[in-house]
């Protein structure tokens, strides 16, 4: 036999432990052990998961570290700080959580009786005829009464809606720690957009120099004869494409500088200011064991809890079937006199108990124990999903890690390259060595490869990041006693 257990809750700020015998008139009541009325005990079954990441650059366990601090930028950490307190998003998630908080308590009280009272007055007139008399006599009528309902959770249905709840709750509070992260990875990675399209501004700016100095030489020896006007035509293209571009960037900061103040939850003015380099990080990967993952990361947590709530509305649903019983009873006085309006010698009540056993409801007792059913596959097949993608998100950002580090040595070597053939083509056009196209080219290259290279260092920055939030890492380091007293 299995027996009910005594259960505890927990409300966040609202934290008390109430434990309630399900006893009734001190009979200890218990449903036969079968798998039809128990809980599932554990999250369903998905990818088998290994013991190590396969796209890990070392074999040393390190633990996922609070992130935020690794950039070493403390305006970077005040924007973070900022948006979580006054994102809009974030806010709704916290009035979700409270919400959640209150169905918790709601489900719990059912499990009390609801008792009324009601105070009632009336006044009537009765008229009588007699022969040729017609008399009247008025009537006053005071009364007080106490009604009250208990359903006896019998078979730990109201439990199980109970039991929901609180997973429901547990969800909702990881979702509000999915959005934090979530909110705190995009600030940093537009964050960083805004500064590359800061520098992509200033590096546009410096070629546009260079090939208006280029443009001037051109039309210098186009007005001597040394150059044809071909060439004065493409140099001036090469010039237009150049400042297309920097309109272009312009647009970019733009957008990415309202994009950030939005996110924090300000006007949208593209008044922030934005420091002229991106930060660095020196610190390795974290490489912590795979499974910890299933315990870390909020949304993980979310669709287990979301699972294991499916599975005890079936297990209610299941149980509607079973009779439910209902105590009623209701007392009170009623006299023609307000002043024996408490007196016992008038007092009437009554107690009674219902029992009722569903016998035909239209098919829909059974319609909806399959819809739960069906409700609890559909979670189980979520949970697995969001497991899967978790591992493949963070399998993908380490192994692009190595590509994206490798990426970026060639570009700096690039850069010389792309450099040096530039001031060679300057040399050899002006001497009559070489043509106008391949000045031009050795230009744009020169252009392009520097370009390449601050997208890069942005990009191995912002998987950085996706690292971090596939991982589910903590944003900030929690506050230490000290500084929370």
């Amino acid at each position: 036999m299995k027996h009910f257990p005594r259960f505890s809750i927990s409300f966040g700020r609202l934290s008390r432990r109430i434990s309630i015998p399900l006893l009734v008139v001190g009979i200890e009541l218990s449903l036969p052990a079968c798998s039809y009325f128990s809980a599932a005990d554990s999250a369903p079954d998905t990818v088998a998961i290994p013991a190590q990441w396969t796209a890990a650059t070392t074999t040393q366990q390190e633990p996922v570290r609070p992130w935020l601090s690794e950039f070493a930028s403390p305006e970077l950490t005040r924007l973070v700080t900022q948006a979580l307190q006054q994102n809009p998003g974030i806010q709704g998630l916290v009035a979700g959580v409270e919400i959640a908080e209150q169905q918790t308590w709601l489900s719990f009280s059912s499990f009390w009786p609801k008792i009324n009272a009601a105070f009632k007055a009336s006044r009537n007139q009765r008229n009588n005829a007699s022969g040729f008399r017609v008399s009247s006599r008025r009537i006053n009528n005071v009364g007080f009464s106490l009604d009250f309902l208990w359903e006896i959770d019998l078979w730990y249905k109201l439990g199980n809606e109970l039991e929901a709840s609180e997973h429901d709750m547990t969800a909702s509070l990881s979702d509000l720690q999915a959005a934090k992260l979530s909110l705190a990875a995009n600030i940093c990675k537009t964050w960083f957009d805004a500064i590359v399209a800061r520098q992509q501004l200033a590096l546009t700016e410096k070629t546009i120099n260079n090939y208006q100095k280029a443009l001037d030489i051109v039309e210098r020896g186009y007005d001597r004869g040394l150059y044809k006007a071909l060439d004065v035509r493409l140099a001036r293209n090469n010039l237009l494409q150049a400042r297309g571009k920097k309109e272009n960037f312009l647009n970019l900061l733009d957008t990415k500088t309202r994009q950030i103040e939005a996110l924090l939850g300000r006007y949208p003015s593209a008044s922030l200011e934005l420091p002229d380099e991106l930060p660095t990080v020196t610190q390795s990967l974290p490489n912590n064991v795979p499974a910890t993952l299933l315990q870390r990361r909020p949304d993980i947590i979310a669709a287990e809890q979301r699972f294991f709530a499916s599975d005890q509305r079936l297990l209610k649903a299941r149980k509607n079937m079973l009779p439910t019983i209902q105590i009623s009873g209701n007392g009170g006085t009623s006299t023609q006199k307000l002043r024996d309006i408490f007196n016992p010698d008038f007092l009437v009540w009554n107690i009674a108990g219902n029992l009722t056993q569903p016998i035909f409801h239209g098919f829909q007792l059974f319609a909806e124990r399959s819809q739960a059913e069906a409700r609890v596959k559909q979670a189980a097949a979520n949970y697995a999903q969001v497991v899967l993608q978790a591992v493949q998100e963070v399998e993908t950002t380490m192994a692009a890690e190595k590509w994206l580090r490798h990426q970026e040595k060639l570009l700096q070597e690039e850069i010389k390259e792309s450099n040096a053939a530039m001031r060679l083509a300057e040399n050899d056009y002006i001497t009559g060595l070489t043509d106008i196209i391949t000045l031009l080219e050795a230009q744009r290259r020169a252009f392009a490869s520097e370009s390449n290279l601050l997208e890069i260092r942005k990009q191995r920055l912002q998987n950085r990041i996706n690292l971090y939030l596939a991982l589910g890492g903590p944003v900030l380091p929690e506050p230490s006693k000290n500084n929370s007293q």
